[in-house]
């Protein structure tokens, strides 16, 4: 019996090779462009200054999911503003004040957190032989060169009876305030802790602290619009870190004073006095601050944007209440009851 046939074999031609290889890679590219691209994690400033360590507690903490959030740290000063403005960063810790500059310049800040309202931690502080603030009159002031640095000198020079053509101004970079002193080249100084400690050391004083102008330093913590809109859950997630942080903070303080205050280089004493001189909203108080109809801290930003515009720190208004998205708390909430 004859064996059966089978048809010949012969290899594909190479054009009909290449043309299979062509479509995989076409598919290969259709598949890879169908797929969506990891995201980064949410790139959030916060410099060194007590206010903000919960931040960094949190991430100590394991709160903090990296593949969620970021925290960059800059050197104190205004280097987080500068970042927030040329897109480096997503979001920042920053003071009410340099929020509203933000919001009228057109770079779109959401404020999604209240940190830390100050209750003495901002200073003046001064040589031994300046015991008054009227004795400010024809002195040499150290100031950054920040709207914190402006909004700050401009209430001390109020409560001084003073204006700035009574004093000679400075601009002094944060991280030169000390040495500024030593150096001779300034008689007081417009700043916070940690800089007033390194400056004790050094001999100055303090002549005027932030509890003479309850509420009106605030900071705040803010991410752009844009990022709200889209990466909500992630925002949610750095409050919701952010909370348990200042639970901690408040069931364990000597644990968390001690992981906290080296970071900032500072003693744990000198910290905890830090401490006692902000105050630290928890998600319940932030839930007060930022809802109602109208939110206190509509009311609060109102206040310090007309001051703003008096002083000549602002070159018009700010529609405050649409910067407060205080809507999120609510998710942040719902998580905590689970």
């Amino acid at each position: 019996m004859a064996a059966a046939k089978h048809p010949a074999r012969y290899p594909a031609s190479p054009s009909r090779q290449l043309g299979l290889f062509g479509l995989l890679i076409t598919l290969l590219f259709v598949l890879i462009a169908c797929t969506p691209a990891p995201s980064e994690p949410l790139r959030i400033a916060a410099g060194p200054f007590p206010g903000y360590e919960p931040l960094y507690l949190a991430r100590e903490l394991g709160l903090l999911d990296p593949d969620q959030v970021r925290l960059v740290e800059y050197a104190p000063g205004s280097q987080s503003l500068r970042a927030y403005r040329n897109g480096v960063v997503d979001g920042a810790a920053l003071t009410a004040d340099e929020v509203l500059l933000l919001a009228r310049q057109g770079y779109n800040p959401r404020i999604v957190a209240v940190l830390d309202v100050s209750n003495g931690i901002d200073v003046v502080m001064a040589r031994p032989e300046i015991t008054s603030l009227s004795d400010l009159r024809g002195q040499r002031i150290g100031v950054e060169n920040t709207a914190l640095g402006a909004y700050f000198l401009s209430r001390v020079l109020h409560f001084a009876g003073l204006t700035k053509d009574d004093v000679q101004l400075v601009p002094t970079e944060l991280s030169e305030h000390s040495r500024a002193y030593e150096d001779g080249r300034v008689d007081a100084v417009i700043t916070f802790a940690p800089q007033r400690e390194a400056l004790m050391v050094l001999g100055a004083h303090q002549l005027f602290d932030s509890s003479l102008i309850p509420g009106e330093i605030v900071d705040l913590l803010v991410v752009r619009k844009r990022v709200l809109d889209d990466r909500g859950e992630s925002v949610a997630h750095l409050l919701t870190g952010l909370f348990g942080a200042l639970d901690h903070l408040g069931r364990d303080p000597a644990s968390s004073v001690q992981r906290m205050a080296p970071r900032v280089s500072m003693s744990e004493t000198e910290f905890a006095r830090a401490l006692d001189e902000l105050e630290l909203p928890d998600l319940a108080q932030n839930l007060r601050l930022m809802q109602g109809n109208p939110p206190p801290l509509e009311l609060t930003l109102t206040e310090i944007m007309e001051l703003m515009i008096r002083e000549g720190l602002l070159d018009g208004p700010v529609e405050v209440s649409g910067l407060i998205r205080g809507d999120l708390l609510n998710a942040v909430q719902q998580r905590a009851a689970r």
